[in-house]
């Protein structure tokens, strides 16, 4: 019943949504990234984008845009968030910045201010002689500051071109933490909390936005006293109070330990639930599990079992009902939970990002900000 609910059900929120596909083709030294919209009830128009470079003025102009990777982190905003790779000689960097597809407005992000200061009393050498990396976990809209946020993970290491040469920095390295982007503000802050997390990032790929949380999955070793005991929950962090919560994830819909090192998973915004898919290698087969109530495991209800599909490389993404993935050929294809059809898109791709816009004419943070 609550399959057929899903299948039927056609949400307000879902017309005039477009999806933006970028596909990757090789290419070492211009942007490479190739963009399509897909756009209408059942996404069957489609038109090639040109993305513009947000990089031309200003003190990031040296630098030549390289190529760019989509966040989908947002559920249906007019913008979307971007994560755009810069060189100038031999040098890398890369800035986040927020793209209204409709009107090609960017807003690129600032740096943090945090990553480039001494930490501590007694420390004689600035945060600049290690690299530091941020990873992105969230990005949505707080409605009590009328604001948008993006909440964010630094770490610190040796330089990479130095650190393949045994390059070790003085001083001690600094120690990770958390972040926050302010939209109205264009700045960052720090945030004084303390959020698990794995040591090697395990699904930085599921991360999804929904009415005023980010969720995003991680997996960690368990309280048992076996070194192969893991466990996966679901984060779910409020950007209106600025706190987080965990849902476990039950085994049986995945548990992260080595063996299923060949399971992809992506989060998705499914009909208004949080959802949680899982693509098994070996099986071919497509899990879509919903969440039902925060911090409760027992309330996930694995809703559809999708396969085989033999055809099927890697799935990586999902909106209208539509299950979007690679085939082995690496040709586009989707496969859509009402038909039980494959539809193929004649798009070719080796790396593949989406993501799910509704099309507006408003600035990137409204007219009052």
């Amino acid at each position: 019943m609550v399959r057929n609910n899903f299948l039927s059900d056609n949400p307000s929120y879902h017309h005039n949504v477009s999806l933006v596909l970028v596909r990757d083709v090789p290419n070492r030294d211009i942007f490479k990234g190739v963009l399509y919209s897909f756009f209408g009830e059942r996404f069957e128009n489609r038109a090639k984008l040109n993305l513009p470079n947000p990089f031309q003025e200003g003190s990031e102009a040296p630098y030549r845009f390289h190529r760019f990777n989509i966040l989908n982190l947002g559920d249906f905003n007019n913008f979307i968030c971007v994560q755009c790779h810069l060189r100038h000689n031999s040098k890398w960097d890369a800035r986040f910045a927020l793209w209204n597809p409709t009107t090609d407005e960017f807003k690129v992000i600032p740096h943090s201010h945090n990553r480039f200061q001494p930490f501590g009393a007694n420390a004689s050498h600035d945060v600049m002689n290690f690299h530091s990396s941020s990873h992105v976990f969230g990005f949505g809209y707080d409605s009590c500051t009328d604001d948008y946020k993006m909440i964010s993970y630094v770490t610190f290491s040796a330089p990479p071109f130095l650190e393949c040469i045994g390059y070790e920095p003085l001083g001690d390295t600094p120690e990770p933490f958390w972040e926050i982007y302010s939209l109205k503000s264009n700045s960052w802050r720090k945030l004084d909390i303390v959020i698990p997390i794995t040591q090697v990032f395990a699904g930085m790929e599921a991360k999804v936005y929904m009415n005023g949380m980010c969720h995003w999955c991680i997996t960690i070793n368990s309280d048992s006293d076996s070194y192969f005991e893991f466990e996966s929950k679901l984060v779910s962090f409020d950007l209106n109070n600025e706190v987080f919560f965990t849902t476990p994830i039950p085994s049986d819909i995945y548990d992260g330990s080595p063996r299923e090192e060949r399971i992809w998973k992506q989060l998705v915004v499914l009909n208004g639930y949080i959802a949680l898919i899982t693509y098994e290698e070996q099986m071919t087969t497509c899990n879509i599990s919903i969440l039902s109530e925060l911090s409760v495991k027992e309330s996930w209800i694995k809703l559809f079992i999708v396969g085989p599909l033999h055809c099927v490389e890697e799935p990586f993404g999902m909106a209208k009902g539509k299950i979007i993935f690679k085939k082995k050929d690496r040709e586009i294809n989707w496969f859509d939970l009402r038909t039980q059809m494959i539809e193929e898109l004649d798009i070719k791709g080796e790396y593949c990002d989406i993501a799910v816009y509704k099309e507006g004419l408003l600035p990137i943070g409204g007219i009052n900000m």
